[in-house]
């Protein structure tokens, strides 16, 4: 449990939601019926009266919607205008060239000068590389948007028919609310005696899994909640965790200064099996392509629920079961795990091989840099109709300005171009490149994201005011395999996808340049965000995809 307990901690994804204001009793102002966003003819825009004029051919056309499930349907909103202002320019004489961008309230845009060829959309610490005229932009999420947290929220725990431990010990729980978008993590802070079968007023402590800080449930606001408790499982070449009871206590409204207790009966989650061919061979074989300096880090099991469909994911609402192993032989493996949840929601199973690339870690610090990953989430029907073996594997041959950045390198210039070779297997939809600084913490090196670049093209040039005179970065190039959705031109698909693959690369440790003339450095520092310790596409912790 405890290595889990990281996993979730660690991690706070990176491109911040985007958070948006509130209709009438705080639910959102329009229901969204599942039609495809607004697209607009190539070569079209529209009037002020409504109409369609010429305008400039090669303007560009797009949309920015949040879309939010509920308990009770899927709703869409125009982005916040606080959120990250959507910024266009191109690359010309070594420095960038603003584009105007017209923004409408109903969430859509339109970059109305875009050049003929490629263009840059920049969102915060984000940038699309494209020579697309259309752009979805739209983001998704679970849970309402009007959610209200604290630093702290008091809670108990009164239950009966819970799991004897053999041994007095501290147990742990998960309280999942699909309505509010939460997963927490419920810990006793008061030892049970072995044996124990009930509790009573049991202080709890309540740590959030998809927030900075946990959310407070609101039964006027359609709130329910699911209180779950696991045990490990023997799968015979590796144990697991997995629901095994759990109960749904009455309606209750939490507060950030009176204590809320959850009491309720324990009771057994139905039960499922489910059967695994996994070749891990397969995925470690690939090790080297991650970077010839890479080493086994550890690999993930999951089974993962979906929320009220099986055909999207919006948000993480715990696992099923979970399992963290290593090593390269091939598992066929039965694993039984509890399922509390209605028949309406799907399942999805997701595993993930990391390494740990030592080639990222600065001089005098053992923990820490950067990891690559190869990683596949599915459908949990689709996981266990036959083997799991790899649809996409690192793009390879990654250099800077031509030169092999597997090694260490100091820069000719701070807008270096980044290019790489298409994986082996599989065709990939779309590319990420991101860029983090490398700074040390006592013995620890830590990673900062200052850049994520998203583009279909196996090259990227790095955009002025990314990188930094004197300072040390690294570069991870993801690969994604997205059969369902076009990830070319919606970005941030990989919020809602349950099919989706994808494999990283890694540069070794990159030195901008000491120093430039004063007239190279005419853009601001960007802001940067700590790096995460899992990557982009990695699903079994929902919150962390692609928010960086």
């Amino acid at each position: 449990m405890s290595l889990k307990r990281s996993l979730f901690s660690v991690l706070l994804s990176s491109l911040a939601l985007v958070g948006c204001g509130s209709g009438a009793e705080g639910q959102p102002d329009d229901f969204h019926d599942g039609r495809d966003p607004i697209v607009f003819p190539e070569g079209t825009s529209l009037a002020a009266d409504g109409g369609v004029d010429g305008g400039n051919p090669y303007e560009v056309r797009g949309s920015r919607v949040m879309h939010y499930r509920l308990d009770i349907g899927d709703f869409t909103q125009p982005v916040d205008p606080y959120s990250p202002e959507l910024r266009a320019f191109t690359l010309s004489d070594g420095g960038t060239r603003p584009l105007t961008v017209q923004t409408s309230p109903d969430g859509t845009f339109r970059v109305t000068d875009a050049p003929a060829g490629q263009y840059y959309l920049q969102l915060g610490t984000f940038y699309v590389v494209s020579d697309s005229r259309t752009m979805d932009l739209d983001r998704y999420d679970l849970g309402r948007r009007d959610r209200v947290s604290a630093p702290s929220i008091p809670v108990t725990l009164s239950a009966s028919n819970l799991t004897p431990q053999p041994y007095e010990d501290y147990p742990s729980f998960e309280a999942i609310s699909s309505n509010l978008g939460s997963a927490a993590s419920l810990y006793a802070n008061a030892p049970v005696a072995a044996g124990v079968t009930s509790v009573d007023k049991l202080p709890m402590g309540h740590y959030s899994m998809t927030t900075t800080e946990p959310q407070l449930v609101d039964v006027s606001r359609g709130d329910r909640l699911y209180v779950n408790q696991s045990t490990t499982r023997d799968a015979g070449a590796f144990s697991y965790t997995t629901i095994d009871r759990f109960f749904t206590p009455g309606p209750l409204t939490m507060s950030p200064t009176v204590s809320t207790d959850l009491s309720g009966a324990f009771q057994l989650a139905p039960q499922y099996t489910a059967r695994f061919e996994w070749w891990r061979s397969r995925f470690e074989a690939y090790q080297v392509q991650v970077h010839p300096q890479s080493r086994p880090n550890v690999q993930w099991l999951s089974i993962s629920p979906t929320p009220w469909t099986s055909g999207s994911w919006y948000g993480y609402s715990g696992d099923l079961m979970f399992a963290s192993l290593s090593g390269i032989t091939d598992l066929v493996a039965n694993v039984t795990y509890g399922n509390p949840y209605p028949f309406s929601w799907g399942a999805v199973t997701a595993i993930t091989h990391r390494f740990q690339v030592t080639a990222t870690l600065l001089p005098g610090t053992t923990t820490g840099g950067l990891y690559g990953i190869l990683s596949d989430t599915r459908p949990l029907s689709a996981a266990t109709a036959g083997p799991i073996a790899p649809r996409v594997t690192p793009p390879w041959d990654l250099a800077v300005d031509g030169r092999g950045a597997q090694q260490a390198l100091t820069l000719g210039s701070l807008t270096p171009r980044i290019t790489w070779k298409a994986p082996l297997v599989g065709t990939p939809s779309a590319y990420q490149v991101r860029i983090s600084r490398l700074a040390v913490s006592g013995t620890r090196t830590t990673p900062y994201n200052v850049a994520t670049l998203h583009t279909t093209s196996t090259s990227v040039d790095v955009p002025p005011g990314i990188l930094q005179v004197g300072q040390k970065y690294a570069i991870i190039v993801y690969a994604y395999l997205t059969p369902s959705a076009s990830h070319a031109t919606r970005p941030y698909v990989l919020e809602s996808l349950v099919d989706i693959a994808s494999a990283s690369t890694v540069s070794s440790i990159l030195s901008a340049p000491a120093a430039l003339a004063p007239e190279a450095l005419v853009e601001p520092e960007p802001s940067f965000e700590l790096e995460l310790e899992l990557e982009p596409g990695i699903k079994s912790s929902r919150r962390y995809r692609m928010r960086e």
